[in-house]
């Protein structure tokens, strides 16, 4: 587990995450293949190939590969092939399948949720003075997004060494799906509570265009407006407005 927390930081455009996969799998390998041999240089290598996946879903294939390795280890050297070749499929789909989950669950919800905590929690605090903002909005992110990151690490660890080759099987039973639109929903109520704290504090003249530009946003948003037709629109909005109020 605490190897895992480093598992990027030998990162190559060859083999991606290999290195430090491989690195993170040692003391167990170690521990499989205690004789040493041509049976620990042979695991070592082959977790040496192209693996790529997200950081904080990996630790569900590495709990997966652990028990595979295990399977591998106390294998006849006769049926052993049949074991890795399972094994390598099975790590190369796991991998692929928790990138795509794990982008979407920690890159698209609770990343930019935090973010919104952290304004929310930089506006809210301003009246005590801006140090005391930024501490307070600094500690919030980290401690709303490492908490729950790091918990499911562990707990990915050690369903990966009991579901094996039923991972696919056991995640359409968890609720990956309702928790990404619950943590999207957060970071929403939380950047209009931010957005409103802004308005709250904005010059009177300010206040109507801000509560004009917000109303927009969300009828665009709403409207099903491509993300980056979205981005797009608002960067120009805000340029025009900067230019305007230069003028």
């Amino acid at each position: 587990f605490a190897r895992a927390l480093f598992l990027q930081s030998c990162w190559s455009f060859e083999r991606m995450q290999s290195l430090g996969l491989a690195w993170c799998l040692d003391p167990w390998l170690k521990r499989c293949h205690a004789q040493g041999g041509s049976g620990l240089h042979e695991a070592r290598l082959r977790h040496l190939e192209f693996f790529n996946t997200q950081p904080h879903m990996a630790s569900l294939v590495i709990g997966m590969v652990c028990a595979l390795e295990e399977e591998v280890a106390h294998t006849a050297p006769d049926g052993r092939s049949a074991k890795v070749a399972r094994l390598k499929v099975l790590k190369a789909a796991a991998s692929a399948a928790m990138a795509g989950l794990g982008d979407a669950i920690f890159w698209g919800a609770l990343r930019p949720s935090c973010a919104a905590l952290a304004l929310f929690l930089a506006l809210w605090l301003k009246r005590y003075g801006w140090t005391q903002a930024a501490l307070g909005a600094g500690a919030g992110y980290l401690a709303a997004y490492n908490l729950p990151a790091i918990a499911l690490r562990w707990r990915l660890l050690r369903w990966g060494y009991d579901w094996k080759d039923q991972i696919a099987t056991r995640l359409k039973d968890w609720p990956s799906q309702a928790l990404i639109k619950r943590l999207r929903l957060v970071g929403l109520v939380l950047a209009l509570a931010a957005g409103a704290f802004m308005l709250r504090f904005a010059p009177e003249s300010r206040r109507f265009a801000g509560m004009l530009a917000l109303a927009v946003y969300l009828g665009l948003k709403f409207a099903g407006v491509p993300t980056y037709r979205l981005y797009a629109a608002t960067c120009v909005a805000g340029f025009c407005a900067a230019l305007v109020g230069w003028m």
